[in-house]
């Protein structure tokens, strides 16, 4: 026999149901947008590093073997670069699932909207998928 409180009466009683918050389109649409104004200064603060990694390679194939000081350079460029990329692909990530989230609604509106060919067709296409 079952525990009262494991009967489903009981719980629709007294078990809270927790609705999941849904992001609002319009804030997602505004995030995204900020984050791709924001993308030419991400990337003009990671290619000064590049080129001096660049730089230090070249510096490094034409130097003795175990050259320390060379190598210590990397590391110390490295660690930025690392750093603002580590930064870079999680806003890239984030943004990517905000947009992935907004197709998905917008395909739920016209499903709701009667517009089922259509949802039917884009679902047919890869980048509709979100496997990206």
């Amino acid at each position: 026999m079952k525990k009262l409180y494991e009967m489903s009466w009981w719980q629709k009683i007294f078990k809270k149901e927790v609705k999941k918050k849904r992001e609002d389109a319009l804030s997602s649409i505004a995030a995204v947008r900020e984050f791709l104004a924001d993308v030419p200064d991400q990337l003009k603060a990671m290619k000064p590093l590049l080129l001096q990694l660049e730089e230090l390679e070249k510096e490094r194939l034409v130097a003795k073997p175990g050259i320390k000081l060379n190598l210590e350079a990397q590391s110390q460029v490295f660690e930025k670069l690392l750093d603002r990329y580590e930064f870079f692909q999680d806003d890239v990530d984030i943004n990517g699932l905000r947009v992935k989230q907004l197709s998905r609604d917008f395909l739920e509106h016209a499903k709701k909207a009667g517009l089922k060919e259509l949802v039917q067709e884009k679902l047919k296409t890869q980048k509709w998928k979100w496997g990206w």
